[in-house]
Formats: structure tokens, sequence, C-alpha cells
């Protein structure tokens, strides 16, 4: 019961964090949000409520453009190192390098079968940000 709680609160948090980040309250600080990006790419996703917060923490991040202009060590340090593109393919299907990255936004618990957001990072030939992309799942 008491990690049903803590998760409900984690998820109400993170909630509230993209609400105001999207305009309905105060500007949400960019450390903040590449703090809330990191802990959504590290939680457990049990069910589609949790898909849709973890969703709409990416969707945050992104819309303030805290990413862009990092250099990959940047990138690295503040949500880790992301999967080569290569490797999925969504990377191919909107014109990301093989070099690039992208994250898969959480970790599904045993038994979710769903998809989980998806971020993408392109990347220059400097190795700075220069474009994203996510799979919305709220």
């Amino acid at each position: 019961m008491k990690r049903a709680n803590e998760r409900w609160c984690v998820l109400a948090w993170m909630t509230l964090v993209a609400l105001a980040a999207a305009g309905c309250g105060a500007r949400v600080p960019p450390e903040r949000l590449l703090a809330n990006l990191q802990q959504a790419m590290q939680g457990d996703v049990s069910d589609a409520e949790a898909s849709a917060a973890h969703s709409r923490t990416v969707e945050a991040a992104l819309d303030e453009n805290v990413l862009n202009g990092l250099r990959r060590d940047e990138v690295e340090e503040r949500i880790g190192r992301g999967a080569p593109c290569s490797r999925h393919p969504r990377c191919a299907e909107h014109d990301f390098a093989d070099n690039d990255w992208f994250y898969e936004v959480g970790r599904p618990a045993a038994g979710y079968g769903r998809a989980l957001p998806l971020l993408i990072l392109g990347f220059d030939r400097t190795g700075r940000v220069v474009r994203s992309w996510n799979l919305r799942t709220h």
C-alpha cells in the first residue's frame, strides 16, 4: 500500500509539473524539467496512467527546449546516454541518423505490454542537439 501511495504522489507531482510547464501556472526552471525527465526515464510504468504521466514529462521538457543546444556529454550527464538510433525503426521513419540517440522513457513493470513514451534526439556535426521527437502516449 505504501508503494502505491508513493507512486500516486510521484505521478500527481509529475503531472502538475507538466501542466505548469505547459502554461497553466508559473514557469518551471529548466533544471527541474531535466530532473523530472531523468526521474521519468528511471521510473516504472505499470499502467496507461503512468505512461501518460511520463509522456507529459517528456513533452514539457521538449516544449521548453531544455535539451536543444546541449552537447552529447551534457545530455549524457543530465539524462543518461541514449541508445543509437540504428537500433530503433522510429528513428529512420523520422529521418534521424544512425548515431542519433533514442530513449524509451520508463521501465515497463511486469505485465505492462503497451508502448512507452519515446524520445529521440538528433545531433549536428558538432555534437549538439538540434532536433527532437517524441512518441506521446497520452
